[in-house]
C-alpha cells in the first residue's frame, strides 16, 4: 500500500454574523461573530489559518436576505440568517497582506455580475495576493437578490446556467486570450511598457454579452483564477466537467460522494481533461475535545444555543420553499427554482421529503446527513481518514460552529493526530493556488482545459 498524501484542507466563512451550516450558533456565549464587521476578527481568522497551513480561507456569499420563510425577511434579521451580507471581496486584500501563503476563494455569481468588471476584479485580486486566489462559480438562486437587481422573478435554473456559460467564455477571453505572455516588455530605457501588437481587443458578441476588450489588466500570475463550483445536480455536475478544478462537496455518505465525483470525473475525461484535474472538498464540521466526556460536553453546549427556526428560515430560502405554510404530514412541493437536491429524498426515490421530515432532520446540530465528528481528536482523524478512504475525495472544507473555536480546536487538536497519519501538510503551501492542485505545479490553467482553448497563441 502507499504511503498516504497529505489532504487537502480549507476553512469555510461568510461576512456575515449567522454563517451558513448552523446559522444560529453566533447566539452561543463563545462565539465572537458579532465582531463580523472588525478587520481584527477576520485578521484572527486568517493568522490561524495561515498558522496551521490550511490551504484554502473560502468566503462564501448572497446578493439578499432570506425572505421566503413567514413571507418577509423578519426571521432572518432576528436569526441573522447568513445576514448582514459584508462584501467578501473587499476583505481578500486586507487578509493577504497579513499572509503569505494562505490561498483565498470568493464566490461571486454569474447571474447578476457584469464579467468586464468581473475579470478585472479578479485580475487585480490575483496580482495582489501573488496567485492565491480562486472563484467559486455560483449562479444565485434567492428570489431576493433578483429583487435587488431589477428582475421581477429569479431566472429559471437553466437558464442560470446558459448565462453562465457564455458568462465564461467572455472571462476566459479577457483573461487568457486578450494579452499574449511577452505583450508586457517593462522596459524604462526603451520607453515602452507593453505591445500594442499583442494586446487585442475580444469583440465578443452573445445572446447575454456585449464586450469589446481589450481587458485592461495585464496578465496575472494564473491569469485565470482558480475555478470552483459546488452544483451537484446533472447540470451542476456538466458544468463542473467541463470548467471545475476545485468542486465543493456538501455530503456526508461516502459512497454518494465517491459515486458523484466518479460522475463528474468521468464527464471531464470525456471533454479531454485528466481525470486528477478535478479535485474536491467535502464540508465537514467537527467538535472535539481532548476527552470524549468533554466533546459530548461541547455537543450538548452547542445543541442547546441551537435553534431550529434559523435552520428553516435558511432552508426556505435555499429551496424558495416556505416550509412555515406546511403541516408535517404534507409533501413539499417540488415546483421550484431553489435547490431541488435539498427537497428530495434521499433514496434515491424521487419522491419529495414531508415537512415534518425536514423539521425532524434539521432538529439538531447534526443537521440530518452532515458530516459531523463528535470525539477526541484521535477519534475525528481516524473518521476522517476512513472517510477520505471510502468517499475518495481530495480534503475537506471546515465549517465552523463557534468563531474562532471550532478552527482553533482544529488546528490545535486535530492536525497533530493528522500529521501523524500522513493526511496533513507539515510545511506552509508555497506558489499560486493552482500550483498546490496540480501535479505538475503549473500556475497556468493546463492546455487541456476549456479556458486554455481562448489563448492569444492557441
Amino acid at each position: 500500500m502507499s504511503d498516504p498524501k497529505p489532504l487537502l484542507f480549507s476553512l469555510y466563512e461568510q461576512a456575515s454574523v449567522g454563517c451558513g451550516g448552523a446559522p444560529s450558533l453566533w447566539t452561543h456565549p463563545a462565539d465572537e461573530r458579532l465582531r463580523i464587521n472588525t478587520l481584527d476578527f477576520w485578521s484572527n481568522q486568517a493568522r490561524i489559518a495561515e498558522q496551521a497551513n490550511l490551504d484554502l480561507f473560502f468566503f462564501a456569499d448572497v446578493l439578499g436576505l432570506y425572505d421566503v420563510y413567514g413571507g418577509s425577511a423578519d426571521a432572518a434579521l432576528k436569526w441573522a440568517v447568513e445576514a448582514p451580507a459584508n462584501d467578501p471581496l473587499l476583505h481578500i486584500p486586507a487578509l493577504a497582506a497579513q499572509t503569505r501563503h494562505l490561498a483565498f476563494g470568493v464566490t461571486v455569481s454569474t447571474t447578476y455580475e457584469h464579467p468586464f468588471s468581473h475579470a478585472r476584479r479578479f485580475s487585480t485580486l490575483d496580482h495582489l495576493t501573488g496567485g492565491r486566489i480562486g472563484w467559486n462559480i455560483v449562479t444565485s438562486y434567492l428570489s431576493s437578490a433578483a429583487h435587488n437587481f431589477g428582475l421581477d422573478q429569479m431566472i429559471r435554473h437553466g437558464d442560470r446556467y446558459e448565462r453562465a456559460e457564455e458568462f465564461l467564455d467572455v472571462v476566459y477571453k479577457l483573461w487568457e486570450g486578450s494579452w499574449a505572455d511577452d505583450a508586457v516588455v517593462a522596459d524604462k530605457s526603451g520607453l515602452r511598457y507593453a505591445r500594442g501588437d499583442r494586446v487585442r481587443r475580444i469583440d465578443h458578441e452573445g445572446a447575454h454579452y456585449r464586450v469589446a476588450g481589450p481587458h485592461v489588466c495585464a496578465p496575472s500570475p494564473q491569469r485565470s483564477p482558480v475555478l470552483i463550483q459546488a452544483g451537484w445536480s446533472e447540470r451542476g455536475r456538466q458544468f463542473a466537467a467541463k470548467h471545475a478544478e476545485l468542486v465543493f462537496v456538501a455530503k456526508s455518505n461516502p459512497e454518494e460522494i465517491r459515486a458523484g465525483l466518479t460522475d463528474i470525473r468521468n464527464l471531464a475525461e470525456a471533454r479531454g481533461r485528466a481525470r486528477d484535474d478535478v479535485k474536491s472538498l467535502t464540508v465537514l464540521r467537527i467538535v472535539t475535545a481532548p476527552t470524549a466526556i468533554e466533546a459530548q460536553r461541547k455537543y450538548d453546549e452547542l445543541q442547546s444555543n441551537y435553534h431550529l427556526n434559523a435552520q428553516l428560515v435558511s432552508y426556505a430560502g435555499d429551496t424558495g420553499i416556505d416550509i412555515d405554510r406546511y403541516a408535517d404530514n404534507e409533501p413539499l412541493t417540488t415546483q421550484t427554482e431553489g435547490l431541488t437536491s435539498y427537497v428530495m429524498r434521499p433514496d434515491g426515490s424521487g419522491k419529495p421529503l414531508t415537512a415534518g421530515e425536514v423539521r425532524q432532520r434539521f432538529a439538531r446540530v447534526t443537521r440530518g446527513s452532515d458530516l459531523i465528528l463528535v470525539g477526541t481528536p484521535a477519534q475525528v482523524a481516524d473518521r476522517i481518514e476512513e472517510h477520505a478512504r471510502i468517499s475518495g475525495t481530495d480534503g475537506y472544507m471546515l465549517n465552523p460552529l463557534v468563531s474562532p473555536g471550532t478552527l482553533e480546536d482544529f488546528a490545535e487538536l486535530v492536525v497533530p493526530e493528522l500529521i501523524k497519519r500522513g493526511l496533513y501538510r507539515t510545511e506552509a503551501p508555497r506558489g499560486s493556488f493552482r500550483s498546490r492542485l496540480r501535479e505538475d505545479s503549473s500556475d497556468r490553467l493546463p492546455d487541456s482545459a476549456y479556458g486554455a482553448t481562448f489563448r492569444f497563441d492557441r
